[in-house]
């Protein structure tokens, strides 16, 4: 039990660490690796190799977890195949969006001296717009799924250690997805998502504690959700609406 607590609660830190890493670092990395791709291009390449695996290690280790087999037919067993659905649209609309929006961007690079073209308004639609929905949903979708496929994980307590991982790894999912969305024009519908998300984990959560047991997941997302919430709300308010980065010449 003890293992498969602090094994849950690695992988989340991990999880999360590599999401940050690998939806941030590639945007400061312009720098040509051979025409026209950039070492940002390279390392985002890699985005979905590393994300979703993690994301998947996440989803076993709290499988290994979770208390007995549901018998067929039974609710609980319906309601763990609804999150699993829900987890494995979350994998294909971020491994589709992201795949768009890494190809669309590349070639939006080569057409700024065209932007009243056909060409340049296709590839912004697919850049800005479409690639950005599907990626954030599936990362929406992700949360959602390990949420509720998580939900009855329960532990008598969490150490320090485990407390540490899923605190820092709280901070780094929920900075990236409040960026994300911002710098992806998506926060109309993803920052009442974050809300949503939030409630559903603290309702969860809360009625775990109640019979004093811990859920690594449902915390790690409660807080993350907390923050995004938070810095979404920050942001709105600091610039009198959801400017994204590049429009204020930050990245």
């Amino acid at each position: 039990m003890r293992q498969d607590k602090d094994n849950i609660s690695l992988f989340l830190f991990v999880f999360s660490l590599a999401f940050t890493f690998f939806h941030i670092v590639p945007t400061f990395l312009p720098g040509i690796l051979k025409k026209p791709l950039t070492w940002g291009d390279a390392i985002d390449f890699l985005t979905p190799l590393a994300v979703i695996p993690l994301a998947f290690l996440v989803y076993i280790r709290a499988r290994k977890a979770l208390p007995g087999q549901d018998s067929p037919g039974s609710s609980l067993k319906i309601f763990r195949i609804l999150a699993q659905i829900l987890l494995g649209l979350g994998f294909l609309f971020y491994v589709d969006g992201h795949g768009l929006h890494l190809a669309s961007n590349a070639i939006a690079r080569l057409l700024q001296g065209m932007k009243q073209s056909e060409l340049f308004r296709a590839t912004y639609l697919f850049d800005e717009i479409i690639s950005h929905l599907m990626l954030d949903g599936g990362a929406f979708l992700i949360s959602v799924g390990l949420v509720l496929f998580s939900c009855r994980l329960a532990f008598k307590s969490l150490s320090w250690k485990n407390l540490v991982f899923i605190s820092l790894g709280a901070v780094f999912y929920g900075f990236t997805l409040t960026v994300n969305c911002i710098e992806g024009q998506t926060v109309l519908i993803y920052f009442p998502a974050a809300g949503i998300g939030f409630l559903v984990s603290l309702f969860l959560y809360s009625r775990n504690r109640k019979h004093s047991l811990h859920n690594p997941v449902l915390l790690f997302f409660l807080c993350g959700y907390l923050l995004s919430i938070l810095l979404f709300s920050y942001w709105g308010i600091s610039h009198s609406g959801f400017p994204q980065f590049s429009e204020l010449y930050w990245i």
